[in-house]
C-alpha cells in the first residue's frame, strides 16, 4: 500500500516506489485516490510512477499493458481528473534495470532511476567519468538494452 509522507520544510524526502509526499493545504482527494490505487495495484511491475499536477487536481496513472479489474474499479470513481498513460516498458523492469546498472557499474554511474514516463532509465555520470569519455551519453554507451537518458553530475549528499 502507498505510504503517505507529510511534507516538511527541509529537502524533499527520498521516496520508494509507491510512496508519495502529501503537501499541506491542498485537496486531499488525490492523495486518497493514490492510496486506493496503490492498494489495488499492489506491487505490480506494470504500475509506474503516478504524476500529480501542480494544482493537485489531476493524476496521471502510468501503466504497462491492460489495467487489471481492481485498478479499473478504483479509477471508475476517482474523485479527481485522471489520465491513464501507457508506458513503453514495464516500470518494474526499468526499476530492476536501474538497480542492475548501479550494482554493475558503480565507478561509472552516480545514480540510476527508472523514468516516470516508462521509456527508459535516467543515469547520472560523474564529470570525472563523462569528461574523458566525451560526454555522459558516450560514457554509458552499450551499458543497457533499454534507453538511457544520461546527464553529467554528482548525487547530492543525503
Amino acid at each position: 500500500m502507498a505510504a503517505r509522507k507529510k511534507s516538511s520544510a527541509g529537502p524533499a524526502p527520498r521516496l520508494g516506489h509507491g510512496e508519495f509526499v502529501a503537501y499541506p493545504g491542498g485537496p486531499t482527494a488525490i492523495y486518497d485516490l493514490l492510496e486506493r490505487l496503490s492498494a489495488a495495484a499492489g506491487d505490480s511491475p506494470d504500475f509506474g510512477t503516478p504524476g500529480i499536477s501542480l494544482d493537485r487536481k489531476r493524476l496521471t496513472v502510468r501503466w504497462h499493458g491492460e489495467l487489471p479489474t481492481p485498478v479499473q474499479a478504483v479509477l471508475a470513481d476517482p474523485g479527481c481528473e485522471v489520465t491513464v498513460q501507457q508506458t513503453e516498458f514495464r516500470p518494474g523492469d526499468l526499476r530492476a534495470e536501474a538497480e542492475r546498472l548501479l550494482r554493475g557499474h558503480p565507478g561509472v554511474l552516480a545514480s540510476a532511476t527508472a523514468r516516470p514516463e516508462g521509456d527508459g532509465v535516467e543515469v547520472l555520470v560523474p564529470p570525472a567519468v563523462a569528461d574523458p569519455a566525451g560526454g555522459a551519453e558516450q560514457a554509458v554507451a552499450g551499458l543497457s538494452d533499454v534507453p538511457l537518458f544520461a546527464e553529467v553530475g554528482e548525487t547530492p549528499p543525503a
